[in-house]
Formats: C-alpha cells, sequence, structure tokens
C-alpha cells in the first residue's frame, strides 16, 4: 500500500511539474445529475494559456476503472474539429493541431465525459436517508470529477450550471446567477465566481436544503443552507458566523468573495473550507452553540488557503496555522486574552502529544500522503508560530505585516519564503533563524528545571535538552517576599544553561511561561539538596 501511494504521488508530482507550460484560466463545467443513477454526464469548458510552444497539454482526470467508476471521454473539441487525446493513468493528454501557434494564447477546448466519481464528488445518502451530492475536493480529488489541473498553485475561475431534479436546492461556490425549470421536473441552477481559487475548494452541493440569509454586511450575503429537518437547530448553529467574519474583515481586509454560505453537508472533515461556500460536517449540528471555533477557523480560511493560497502543499501552514491562530485572536477580541490562552495551552499540549510521537517539520517534505498533512504541525504548531512571532515583533508591527501579505498575495499563491520576506519588511531585521528553527526543525526547546538550595538563596538551573539548541526568549514566574514577579531569559544556541539565583531560600518559582508566549515542553527533574 505504501508503495502505490507513493507511486501515486510520484506521478502526481511529475504532472503538476508539467503543468508549469500552463496556465488554466477558467472552468466552466455543466453537470447533469439524476436520482436514478450515480452517472454524471459533463460538459466542460476550459480556457487555458500556454506559456511555451507545445501542441499539447495534459489534465488531471481520474480515468473509468475495471469496477465502472471513473469518467469516460467521448469527445474533446477545439474551434471546429475534434482532438486527438489520450486517457490514461488519470491523465488526460490532449494534442491541438500541430500547425498552430500557441505560446502566450489563450485557447479554448470543450471536453465531454460522463461516470460514476470514484471520489471527491460524494453522491450518496445523508443522515436522514436522503440523497446528495456534494463536492468534496480536499487535497487532489477534484480530478475524481472534473478535468483540471489539481495542485493549489493552478488557480483559476468557475461557472456551474447544474441540472437536477427540480426538488433539489443548488449551492456553489460564486454568485447565483440564475435558476429556471427546464422540464416538468428538472430545473438548470447557474453559478459563476469570478476571483481565481485553487481546485481544491471549487465545489457544489444538491440536498433537500432550507435555507436563509442571516444577515447583510458590507453588501455580501451571509447564507445558511441546511437539511430541511434540522432547519431551526442549525440555523441557531450558524447565527455566530457573524461576529469572526467581522473581526477579520476588520483586522486583515475585505472579505474576498461575493457571499459566505454556512452549508451542512456530508463532507468527510468537520469543515471544509470552499470559497464562500463552506460545508460542515452534518453531524456538527446541534442547537447548542457549539460550532463557533469552526465556523471562526474555516471563515479564516476564506483570506488564508482559498485567496491567498499555499504555492505547494510542504506550505499548508500557511492556511491551516492561519486559520487556527486567527480563530484564536477572535477569541481574544470576543472574550478577552485568557480566553485565547487557553486555547493556546491546549493547542501547546497536542504539539507536544504529537512531537513525542512523530517528528516531522512543519514544512514538511517527508509525508508520502497528503492527507498526513493535517495534522498538529500544519494546524497547532503553525498557530503557535504566529503567536510567537506577533510577540517577537509587536502587535502593530505584526498585523500589519499580515495585512501586507494579504494584499500583496490575494487570488494568487506565497511560500513560507514570501511569507518571512513581508515579515522582515515591517521587523527591519532578518527573521531567518526564527523561521528556520521552528518550521524546519522537527523539535521544540525542552527544559529541564533544578532547584538546590545554597545558604539562604535558591539556585534555579534551567537547561535546554533537545537535540537542536534554539534561540528564544523565557519568561519565569517567581514569588519572592510574598510579590511574584516575572523575569525574563534569553536562551541561545550558545546559552543553552541559566542559572537563576533567588534571594531568599523561601523564594520560588511558579511557572515557566505564565503569559503564555513560547511553544515548549518541560521535562521534570527537580533536585533539592542543601549545602
Amino acid at each position: 500500500m505504501r508503495i502505490h501511494i507513493l507511486i501515486f504521488f510520484l506521478l502526481l508530482f511529475q504532472l503538476v511539474n508539467a503543468q508549469q507550460h500552463i496556465d488554466i484560466k477558467h472552468y466552466d463545467l455543466s453537470i447533469s445529475l439524476e436520482d436514478t443513477t450515480d452517472v454524471i454526464l459533463v460538459t466542460e469548458k476550459v480556457i487555458l494559456r500556454i506559456n511555451e510552444q507545445s501542441n499539447s497539454f495534459a489534465l488531471n482526470l481520474v480515468n473509468q476503472d475495471i469496477d465502472g467508476t471513473g469518467m469516460r471521454v467521448s469527445l474533446i473539441q477545439f474551434q471546429d474539429d475534434s482532438l486527438q487525446y489520450f486517457h490514461k493513468d488519470n491523465i488526460l493528454q490532449i494534442n491541438l493541431p500541430q500547425e498552430l501557434e500557441l505560446k502566450s494564447k489563450q485557447i479554448e477546448c470543450i471536453i465531454h465525459y460522463s461516470g460514476i466519481p470514484k471520489d471527491g464528488l460524494v453522491i450518496g445518502e445523508n443522515k436522514y436517508g436522503k440523497r446528495t451530492f456534494f463536492g468534496d475536493n480536499w487535497p487532489t480529488r477534484a480530478q475524481n470529477w472534473f478535468a483540471c489541473v489539481d495542485h493549489p498553485s493552478d488557480k483559476a475561475t468557475i461557472d456551474f450550471h447544474i441540472k437536477a431534479p427540480s426538488h433539489y436546492d443548488i449551492v456553489a461556490v460564486g454568485e447565483k446567477v440564475s435558476e429556471k425549470q427546464i422540464s416538468n421536473n428538472r430545473k438548470l441552477t447557474d453559478y459563476s465566481l469570478r476571483h481565481p481559487i485553487p481546485t481544491k475548494v471549487m465545489v457544489f452541493g444538491a440536498a433537500d436544503f432550507s435555507h436563509k440569509e442571516i444577515a447583510i454586511k458590507n453588501d455580501l450575503p451571509i447564507q445558511s443552507w441546511v437539511y430541511q429537518e434540522d432547519s431551526s437547530a442549525s440555523y441557531s448553529d450558524l447565527e455566530v458566523a457573524v461576529d469572526p467574519l467581522k473581526f477579520f474583515t476588520d483586522k486583515i481586509a475585505p472579505y474576498p468573495f461575493d457571499k459566505l454560505a454556512n452549508v451542512q453537508s456530508t463532507t468527510r472533515f468537520g469543515g471544509m473550507e470552499n470559497a464562500g461556500c463552506i460545508f460542515y460536517d452534518e453531524n456538527a449540528f446541534s442547537g447548542e452553540h457549539q460550532m463557533e471555533n469552526l465556523i471562526a477557523h474555516e471563515i479564516a480560511h476564506q483570506w488564508f488557503g482559498n485567496s491567498a493560497s499555499e504555492s505547494d502543499w510542504q506550505h499548508l501552514w500557511l492556511s491551516e496555522g492561519f486559520a487556527t491562530y486567527l480563530t484564536n485572536c477572535h477569541l481574544e477580541n470576543k472574550y478577552g486574552k485568557e480566553a485565547m490562552n487557553q486555547h493556546l495551552q491546549l493547542e501547546r499540549e497536542k504539539v507536544i502529544q504529537f512531537e513525542n510521537q512523530i517528528k516531522r517539520p512543519v514544512i514538511d517534505t517527508i509525508s508520502e500522503s497528503l492527507m498526513d498533512l493535517l495534522n498538529p504541525n500544519s494546524y497547532q504548531k503553525g498557530s503557535w508560530f504566529l503567536h510567537m512571532l506577533r510577540n517577537r515583533l509587536g502587535d502593530e508591527a505584526f498585523w500589519k505585516g499580515i495585512q501586507h501579505y494579504y494584499k500583496k498575495y490575494r487570488y494568487s499563491n506565497a511560500s513560507t519564503n514570501d511569507f518571512r520576506a513581508i515579515m522582515e519588511l515591517q521587523s527591519k531585521s532578518s527573521l531567518k533563524t526564527f523561521f528556520d528553527q521552528w518550521l524546519k526543525g522537527n523539535e521544540m526547546p525542552n527544559l529541564t528545571v533544578k532547584v538546590k538550595k545554597k545558604c539562604r538563596k535558591r539556585i534555579v538551573t534551567i537547561t535546554q535538552i533537545q537535540n537542536q539548541p534554539f534561540s528564544f526568549p523565557l519568561e519565569v514566574g517567581v514569588i519572592e517576599n510574598g510579590v511574584e514577579r516575572t523575569i525574563l531569559l534569553q536562551f541561545t544556541p550558545e546559552i543553552k544553561t541559566i542559572e537563576l539565583t533567588l534571594s531568599k531560600k523561601s523564594a520560588r518559582v511558579i511557572k515557566l511561561d505564565p503569559n503564555t508566549k513560547l511553544l515548549f515542553k518541560e521535562t521534570p527533574v527537580v533536585v533539592l539538596q542543601k549545602q
């Protein structure tokens, strides 16, 4: 199994790199759905630019397998011609007329295909036994149901034209353009998204929905789409979306898409941040208002992950770490700093548990499966990195850097080095060591504390014992003469041990990092000796 997974991702890597000579500009998907079969009929127009002289290009599209699932292409058209193509190993190779001069030109091809999606477009029943269709593309599952360059670096706009039985309501990324009856029991619903996004967040959903607008802020519709059976309780759970949306808009930039639709669905994830059309697991809804953190996280992704996207998968923390930390910042803004600190402390425990089991850097080029990147490194350690960066730079410089980063890379892609360059401009100093030790290393500071009595004093020795020494400030809370105070220590690779002398033997260390500013773990080694 591991060999098969590795071969798959090697083939995917080769395709992605081979596709650098094309740039998909727009997908136009006409999809026909039925209640009597899982087969979908698709007519897809692809608009692309070829960046070097070539008379062929390739797209990801899962081909039909011996079990009958997958897509079968029947015709590809260019202008008035039918094109030759090869569809094998989930790669659709399209050959264009040899006489064309295509470099730097924009072209259109129309692809006709049909089949039962192997994955990606999930066709089945919801928890009430009703038939549903939900796109669920992350990470590279869009290719199961439409031809595309299935990688976050290739962003495009998209139109959906969904023909379906009339009882379905259709929700999708983009703005709803029209809905009309095309026969007694079928209707056509059109959506259009005018901002480029990666395929991982290009979706539609079809179900027996109840839906309404819960608010309109700055001409932005905020919508709730829930199962008819759950409408009252689920609407109540989704009302909280207004608060994080306002906070992120005020703190970062205007909201990047045409609407914000929060949708009950059959996604395999707790939440999936599809652009302006967030899908939540159907069982997350209870009517007990327990979804605030999840909703805030997915809304934060609209800026980071959907608009400003990672350039490649190893930089996933630029999406997940940002959404996790911005959720903490929402909690700080709404409930106070202590609420954020409590959440950060829980996140720190998750990072420690993960590191104790698996040693991986945040910028992970090691893991064979992209699903394995959905771990505490990408989420909680990425969040902690941003928190420590904020404490290092100060609030003003940190938030200006975040705003500048987003402004530069909105509707585009960025790497960790791109983000570092922006933050270095704000800090007016090099951050390479800081970024490298936290994001490229697979450890965190591991501290031991030894205490011994000497005459009427206490000698506290703090040592970092991990394999690779770090540079970091450490606050230590102590009590002397009944008074609490904080002492700031600065560790470096050269200064791995610091001795702290407390004036009274009754003095004591009460806590390392009392203000929740450092990602670290502590190995208890306390030795009391009389001398």
